[in-house]
């Protein structure tokens, strides 16, 4: 395939792994640990997600109900009305298309490069302006609680974990870490006309550079830099679903694809469910190596949440 960074292969002493999707029990901080240095091989290339129950990955803007497409337009209209500083983001990405100035097609291009792993000459990268400053107001309203068609991942596994722990709930039920391969973003039909499922979006973290170009005023920088810091503190990535479909059913198909290809079977989607009594010694080990609600959070919520979680009395730190 020539491909660098390759999912896990299918292993005789793998169990409970089917179409792709490979769930693991882990009942102990070290067991973590240990998958955690298999995974960092070179070879593998996952992102990671953590949910406080197994619920299934399906952004939350197509959970029941789910709203038209016109309604999600008008959703996202609102919001980049409605958001401080939004008027100034706007303004400031409009003019930086309208005028394509260096710092705009450069990160334009990084865009394209993303959801199209491989090149289209009939879709060129110019027809996606739009679509990408849509998707900057989608990765900020995401990380502040705005229903989206994104779901948010990290390149750190801990931050993951930490998601799936730092919530209190009253059910006793695992807690998961999602790991998704990277290559699922391949297309999967090379026929005409091409089909995409996901698109993996790497980094939407780099308006910051048009923003540091020579034209841009600091009072800007000042309005717009905040918005993006819980991006940069969560080393953040998100998964855009173009089906309205889960996470699951994407990475099922592409095992499916794959092996009919290939003739390979490739873990597309890792499931490690972690029992909820671990929680407090989880979330000691998570603090000692930095990652906090303030070091994810870097804002008053984020200390406010640390400081509520701090109060929690013993009996609800399991």
């Amino acid at each position: 395939m020539g491909e660098k960074c390759l999912a896990l292969r299918y292993k005789d002493n793998m169990r409970n792994v089917k179409n792709g999707v490979w769930n693991i029990e882990c009942d102990s901080w070290k067991k973590f640990e240990d998958r955690m240095e298999e995974f960092k091989r070179p070879n593998y290339k996952y992102i990671w997600r953590g949910q406080s129950c197994e619920e299934i990955l399906k952004p939350s803007i197509y959970r029941d109900p789910t709203p038209n497409d016109e309604t999600i337009r008008q959703h996202l209209y609102q919001f980049r009305k409605d958001m401080s500083g939004g008027d100034a983001l706007e303004e400031f990405l409009e003019r930086s298309k309208k005028e394509r100035t260096p710092e705009f097609r450069e990160v334009l291009s990084e865009y394209y490069n993303m959801i199209h792993p491989k090149k289209d000459d009939n879709d060129p990268k110019e027809n996606y302006g739009k679509d990408f400053i849509d998707d900057i107001y989608w990765a900020i309203g995401q990380h502040h609680g705005l229903r989206t068609p994104l779901l948010d991942w990290t390149m750190d596994p801990y931050k993951a974990l930490f998601f799936a722990f730092c919530a209190w709930k009253k059910e006793d039920t695992n807690r998961v870490v999602f790991g998704l391969a990277e290559t699922s973003r391949r297309l999967l039909k090379n026929g005409c006309p091409k089909k995409r499922y996901i698109e993996l979006l790497t980094n939407l973290n780099f308006v910051q550079r048009i923003l540091d170009s020579s034209g841009s005023p600091h009072a800007l920088k000042e309005i717009i830099s905040p918005m993006f810091d819980r991006i940069k503190a969560q080393d953040g990535i998100f998964s855009k679903s173009l089906k309205k479909e889960s996470v699951e059913e994407h990475a099922q198909r592409c095992y499916s694809e794959f092996k009919k290809k290939c003739k390979q079977e490739i873990v597309f989607l890792i499931r490690i469910l972690i029992p909820n009594t671990v929680r407090k010694e989880f979330l000691q080990k998570l603090e000692e190596k930095g990652i906090t609600y303030k070091t994810m959070y870097p804002d008053l919520q984020g200390a406010a949440l640390h400081c509520n979680l701090r109060l929690e009395p013993r009996s609800r730190a399991l």
